[in-house]
């Protein structure tokens, strides 16, 4: 278990610094454009697609990124609600379901777009529509692999901390984001 958290480790610090390196790029890319459009009074239409594909890619890459930090809306409402002897059984059910969906929708699913869109060029940049829904399989293969370090993270947890449902109440669950 301890080689698998040095890998996910290794992947967290790699994505932390891609999504912040994306996040730059449409930052420069968006000043680009005010520049030209309001300074030069002109249109940069390249600008405007590399910032759309760019925003995408942060946007799932990222996603990937906080489901691994376990920051993202999860299905724990569940695993508080239930008895600690299933507590275990509720929760490695929900990181299968979000494997599930990651596996069929993003790997699967979108390794056929990819292939359907390789050979098909974005307008106003020297890239192909199958690069940018590339992200697609990407996203899953990294939600997969987390789900898949949270999944032996709870078989190998000795209790998981499930609070009690007789002392939650709505603003608990509004405070979470729920």
């Amino acid at each position: 278990m301890e080689a698998v958290l040095k890998v996910k480790s290794g992947v967290d610090v790699f994505l932390r610094w891609f999504c912040i390196a994306l996040f730059a790029a449409l930052v420069l890319l968006v000043v680009w454009q005010v520049f030209v459009r309001q300074v030069l009074h002109s249109g940069s239409p390249w600008s405007e697609a590399a910032g759309r594909i760019v925003f995408i890619w942060q946007g799932l890459i990222g996603a990937a990124y906080v489901i691994g930090e376990k920051d993202d809306v999860a299905i724990d409402f569940l695993v508080r609600r239930v008895p600690q002897k299933f507590a275990k059984a509720v929760e490695i059910l929900a990181h299968l379901i979000v494997a599930a969906f990651a596996g069929v929708i993003l790997v699967y699913g979108g390794s056929g777009i990819v292939m359907d869109r390789w050979a098909d060029t974005v307008q106003l940049l020297p890239v192909t529509e199958g690069v940018l829904y590339l992200v697609l399989p990407i996203t899953g293969a990294l939600i997969l692999f987390y789900e898949v370090v949270s999944i032996l993270q709870t078989i190998t947890a000795e209790k998981l901390e499930v609070a009690d449902p007789n002392e939650m109440d709505i603003d608990d669950i509004v405070e979470e984001g729920l």
